[in-house]
Order: C-alpha cells, then sequence, then structure tokens
C-alpha cells in the first residue's frame, strides 16, 4: 500500500504554486536542480581526465577528442540548465538557501541574501545550526519533507518564519536540503499593533474623559445661583478640544491610509500658525518641567497656502515628541526660516531636541503609523510616553499633503531634530505710485 505523504506547511506549499510545473508535473524544481548539479560534478570530473589524457598525449585519436567534445559540450548545457532554474528560484520573493547532503551553501537567492545581510552571514545566524540539528536524517518520506515545524527567528533586525525541507530521489533517499524563508515583520508588527490598540488608545481617553466626568459633575452639583466656576469650564472645554482632536485625527488616519485625505488651501500666517501651537502646547510642556524655546526673527508676512488646524497639529505633534523623549529638565527649541530647494522657497520650521535621539533600529519606521520604538535614556530607562505612536506619522502626511517634507537628523543620547519644509507663497508685488 502507497503511503500518503504528509500535508506540508503553508511555507512549502505556498512557493511551489509558483515554480511546481516548470518542469514536469513529476519531478520539482528543486529534485532537478540537485540532478543537475551532481551529474555537472560528474562532467566536470569527466572533462578533466580526458583532458589530462589529451595533454598527456596517452591516447591521441580522433574518437578521443570527439568524445571530448561531445562532454564538454553536455557539461555547458547542464550548467545552463541549472542557471535557469537558479534564476526561476531567485525571483521568488521567499528567501531560498540550497545545502547539499555535506551543509555545504550551493545556491542562496537574492531575497534570503537580503533577509541575512549577505552570504557571509549564514553561518553566524541561527540559520546556520538549522541543517546541523536533522543532519543524521537521511531516508524521505516523499520528495520534499519537512524537518521540523517552521520556526520564528531573528534576522538582521527582521522577523522571519523559516522552514527546513529535506529533498529525497527517487529512492526516498536525502540527495539535499533547502531552507525558505519568510520575512513576517510587517505581520508581527500588525499583530502587535492590533493588541496594543485598544490599551493605547483607551489611556488616551482616560483622562480627558476623567476630567470632562468630574467637571460636569461638579457644575451640575453648584447651587443655580452660585457664580459660574470659570476654572472647571475652561478644564471642560479644553478637555473636549482634546478629545475632539483625537476622534479627528483618528479619522484622518482612516484616510491617510486610504490616500483620500485632503485639506484646506487656504493663506496661513506661519507666525500666528506656531504661536498658537505654542500656547496651546506650553502647560502640557512646563507639567513635564521641559522647556520650549522659539526663536522666530522676520517672519510677519511669511504664509503659506494649507489647512491651518492640520498644520498646527503636525507641529505640535513634533513639538510634543520632542518633550517626551526627553528627560526631565531637558528642553525643546523651535526656529523658523527659508531655505531654496530646486528653485522654489520653502519655509522651513525645524523643532529640535536634548533627548535621548533615536536608534538606527527604529529610525527607517518611526514615520509608520502607530509604529512606537524602543527609547531608552542613557543609563538604560525605557521611556513608555503614552500615545498610539502616530503623531510621526500625521506630520510627515500632512506635510507631504502641503507639497512640503518632514525630515529627521538625530543622534542616540544627543537628541534629534525635524524639519518640516513647506513651500512659500511669495507676496504679490505691491503696485506702483502714480504720485
Amino acid at each position: 500500500m502507497s503511503q500518503t505523504p504528509p500535508e506540508q506547511p503553508s511555507e512549502v506549499s505556498g512557493i511551489f504554486k509558483h515554480i511546481h510545473n516548470f518542469g514536469s508535473a513529476s519531478e520539482s524544481i528543486f529534485r532537478r536542480v540537485y540532478k543537475g548539479l551532481n551529474r555537472r560534478q560528474e562532467l566536470e570530473r569527466e572533462v578533466k581526465r580526458r583532458q589530462l589524457m589529451l595533454d598527456m598525449k596517452m591516447v591521441q585519436t580522433e574518437n578521443l577528442r570527439v568524445e571530448y567534445d561531445n562532454i564538454r559540450r553536455k557539461h555547458r548545457e547542464r550548467g545552463s540548465e541549472i542557471e535557469r532554474l537558479y534564476a526561476v528560484l531567485g525571483s521568488l520573493d521567499e528567501g531560498i538557501i540550497m545545502q547539499d547532503p555535506n551543509g555545504q551553501v550551493t545556491m542562496m537567492n537574492e531575497a534570503a541574501e537580503r533577509v541575512l545581510g549577505g552570504k557571509k552571514s549564514f553561518w553566524s545566524s541561527p540559520l546556520g545550526t538549522l541543517f546541523n540539528r536533522y543532519n543524521d536524517v537521511v531516508e524521505t518520506t516523499s520528495e520534499l519533507m519537512p524537518l521540523g515545524e517552521s520556526e520564528e527567528l531573528a534576522l538582521n533586525n527582521r522577523l522571519v518564519k523559516a522552514q527546513i525541507v529535506a529533498i529525497g530521489d527517487e529512492d526516498n533517499q536525502r540527495m539535499g536540503t533547502i531552507i525558505i524563508l519568510k520575512d513576517v515583520t510587517h505581520d508581527a508588527l500588525s499583530e502587535r499593533l492590533k493588541d496594543g490598540f485598544v490599551t493605547h488608545i483607551s489611556h488616551e481617553l482616560k483622562t480627558p474623559m476623567t476630567v470632562i466626568k468630574l467637571a460636569s459633575e461638579l457644575l451640575s452639583a453648584a447651587p443655580e445661583d452660585a457664580p459660574v466656576n470659570r476654572k472647571m469650564l475652561e478644564k471642560l472645554v479644553s478637555n473636549v478640544d482634546v478629545l475632539d482632536r483625537l476622534v479627528l485625527e483618528l479619522l484622518d488616519i482612516s484616510e491617510m491610509t486610504a490616500g483620500t485625505f485632503d485639506v484646506l488651501r487656504e493663506p496661513v500666517l506661519i507666525e500666528d500658525m506656531i504661536w498658537g501651537v505654542a500656547n496651546g502646547i506650553m502647560p502640557e510642556i512646563k507639567d513635564r518641567d521641559i522647556d520650549l524655546f522659539i526663536m522666530t526673527r522676520d517672519i510677519a508676512n511669511l504664509h503659506v497656502e494649507g489647512d491651518d488646524k492640520r498644520l498646527q497639529w503636525a507641529l505640535g505633534h513634533l513639538i510634543r515628541n520632542g518633550a517626551v523623549y526627553s528627560e526631565v529638565g531637558g528642553y525643546v527649541t523651535l526656529s523658523v526660516g527659508i531655505e531654496e530647494l530646486d528653485s522654489q522657497p520653502y519655509v522651513t520650521i525645524k523643532v529640535r531636541d536634548g533627548g535621548v535621539g533615536i536608534t538606527d533600529k527604529d529610525l527607517p519606521h518611526i514615520f509608520e503609523r502607530f509604529y512606537r520604538g524602543d527609547a531608552r535614556t542613557t543609563e538604560g530607562k525605557k521611556l513608555d510616553p503614552r500615545g498610539l505612536g502616530q503623531g510621526l506619522f500625521v506630520a510627515k502626511t500632512i506635510s507631504e499633503v502641503h507639497d512640503g517634507f518632514l525630515s529627521v537628523h538625530t543622534k542616540v543620547g544627543v537628541g534629534s531634530e525635524f524639519t518640516m519644509g513647506l513651500p512659500l507663497v511669495q507676496e504679490p508685488a505691491l503696485p506702483e505710485s502714480t504720485d
């Protein structure tokens, strides 16, 4: 009775739907590669033997010359077929690493090299131990036999799922090994975001909701003829504004993600926009014992075209970001200038802090939606500020939808500087006097 091959993991079956029909239906591309490699090695040895016979003039016949030429031609054809098979494997999104029966790497496609950071990193990575773990397996139950379960490994600042598979010949003898790699960093991040989103949004909502509830209860309990408690009213209005901003930003983020986000196009005075942000955020900054320095000069008439409310949100996120990633007693500075890029003048707003800086690991991801990095002080203390991690994503998207940009320069332990650039609207020329 024939034995039914075990069901293959998704990592294995997924890649074969792309390449299984490259050859015959009964022979996988991997078996063909290993057979081709073995046959090419045999032909190489035969070519060398015949060449040696000719060189030593042990036999000098026309038949030997013809046989030698035929073997060389077969060797070239075999090499050409292997190169074509390698090209198919190289086009896959999954990483493929092939090893011979002794564990020597015979092929590694570009996707695998990107995950590892280069071929030289293979043996120093956790992948280097996978082959040795199953080195004693010499017989297979099928042409493609997974060895163990797939594993999630940290490779080159990525999270990778790795599955090792034995390749069997027609006699069910192991003829080689492949390791299939799938980068699941984004999937893992998405899961983490799903798990943490409810927690973070609850924290964001809890404080203003608590204040609103308390202020409402105090105002409701006051006698009708009592004077208006303006302090409670101000707290009530302020925290309602916080909730309003949060809800609108979440709606904006959904539009940004869907590619449908748009803004108003109205004249915005830079000086008014900056001081509007500063006055609104100053109490929050002082509560953190952070100094905010604003350095402006000759900006009274500078203006851009855009959405004042959303530009204030973007700038507010940059200032708040600098404050929360600074230690107590730190500072945030804001300065304004004009720079010309590609013959276009830009208003540049620089927000600089003396905080912990951004690590090389986090830097490529800081503008991603809801990304929260691993920020630590010079003493190793982890900073875990409140928030959803949407601030820099929002700031960058708002800058770019205004035809501007947002860039960053940072150094761990020294601080960061974010530069928001917005196209400057030139003041119209005054009409000439007719006097």
